[in-house]
Formats: structure tokens, sequence, C-alpha cells
């Protein structure tokens, strides 16, 4: 990873604009590939495909990832399978799960949703996408720990790890864990910044999807994290700003913001 690369842009960060108009800030940002979330409107609505494939071309920004595959327990493969046609159409390769649980009451357990995600897996082999499982205490999969023994039970050689800082985090993991493990298991990181400590679920439920910190501006270890990871992973800024946008900042602008502040990180971790 050479300094000064192009950081990528998460839908998360600017989810509620259509998605030509996050796909053109992301551009005007400088960043070179963008994350589509396959719950959106405007990614599952037929009539509005065109449009956005529209704007990726005349913006030279390729989609690398689709961020929203839910896996839950009992859930189909088909439903999962529908979403990754979705995201082949756009030109990603790499499909994001997460199997969320936001009751803090329900025993975590990676064991309820095994099964499924291996038949992801190999399902999305047969069409070259890589699968990413994403770890987080509001998930089935808690931590980078549980993301690891779950990729060594399940054995498919596209089953990679996605390293998102703050649930890292919230995980009270940090670089030396991200140390501990093979990296050839990890191919993708989220970033963004926050308070070391969570003021608990509610709290932490709201910043991960509204308001996080811009990176270099919390208390991760964001430098010591990207510098323990692969240096061809990709990274891609996730930093929904919900504060900046009520007060009337722009997406544009708050995706310069984010881009800048990542790239700005990177450049010292490396």
């Amino acid at each position: 990873m050479s300094p000064g690369r192009s950081v990528g842009l998460e839908h998360l960060s600017l989810y509620a604009e259509p998605v030509p108009a996050f796909v053109a800030a992301a551009a005007a940002g400088g960043a070179d590939t963008v994350c589509l979330s396959v719950n959106h409107p405007g990614v599952t609505d037929a009539q509005l495909r065109p449009e956005v494939l529209a704007q990726l071309d005349v913006s030279n920004v390729s989609v690398v990832m689709g961020d929203g595959f839910l896996l839950r327990h009992g859930g189909a493969l088909g439903d999962l399978e529908r979403q990754l046609d979705l995201i082949i159409e756009f030109g990603g390769h790499m499909a994001n799960t997460c199997a969320f649980e936001p009751d803090e009451n329900v025993r975590r357990d990676p064991r309820l949703i095994q099964d499924l995600l291996g038949e992801f897996c190999r399902s999305a082999r047969a069409a070259d996408v890589d699968v990413l499982i994403e770890f987080t205490p509001l998930s089935h999969v808690p931590t980078l720990a549980a993301a690891v023994e779950l990729i060594e039970q399940i054995d498919e050689p596209n089953l990679k790890i996605l390293v998102d800082t703050l649930h890292l985090a919230r995980a009270g993991e940090g670089p030396a864990d991200i140390a501990k493990v093979d990296p050839a298991l990890f191919a993708y990181c989220q970033l963004s910044d926050g308070p070391g400590l969570s003021r608990g679920l509610t709290a932490y439920m709201d910043e991960a999807v509204f308001d996080r910190a811009l990176p270099g501006t919390g208390e991760f270890p964001l430098e010591q994290v990207l510098a323990a990871l692969p240096r061809d992973i990709v990274i891609s800024a996730e930093v929904p700003l919900r504060t900046l946008e009520q007060s009337g900042v722009s997406p544009e602008e708050r995706a310069r913001r984010a881009l800048e502040a990542s790239r700005q990180v990177l450049n010292r971790a490396f």
C-alpha cells in the first residue's frame, strides 16, 4: 500500500443520499472504490440501477464490495443468492456478511449461522466472489477470535475477515489480537474512530449506524491496527456523520472530510 493511495467510501457514510449522489460525492472526495448496500432501495430497485451504473461509469468509481448480507438462524440461502446477483451486476467481487443480533440478552453462538455461511461461501465461490465475515458484539460472531474460529470450522478458501475498527474496539480487541492471526485471513478494513470506552449498547448502536468520529480524531489505535494488517488489504472509510449532516454540511464535504482524514491516518501508519 503506497502513501497517498485513495481510500474507498462505505455506503453507510452517506446512506440517506440517493445512490448516484453517494457515488458522485465519493468520487469528488478522491475515492476510486465504493461499497454498496444490497438492502438500499437505490440498489434493489431495478428501475433505479441503470442510473447508479451510469454514475459509476461517469465518476470512474468501481464497486468493490456489497454490504448487508444478513445471516439469520434458519435463514434461506436463496435470499443471499439474490443479493449476490445484485452486487455482481455492479461489478463487486466481495460480499460482506454479518450475523446481526442486537439483543444483548441473547447468547452469542456462531454455530447458529455456520452451515448457512458455509453454503453461501460455496455459492459465491462459483461466481468468483469472496465472502467476508464482519465480527461485532452486536452479532453472533462477537469478536475477531470468534471470526477466526468460525473460518477454521467452515474451511472455505473464499471466506475472509472484515475488520471494522469500531467493532474491533468495542469487542475489546486491538492490534495485538490482529497480529496473532494469519494475515491471509484479512481482506478488508472499514475505518472510523471514536471514544476508547463504549457508553453501553444503545450508544454503541447509535454510534455504529449514525455518528462515528473521523479517523484520527478519536481514541482508537488506528495507525497500529493498520500496521498490523496486510499492506494490500482494502481500506474504506465508514464514517456516518449525523452531527455534520444536521448542521448543514453537504454530502460532498462530509465525504471529503472522511476520506481525507482516512488518508492522513494511512500515511502515518505506513
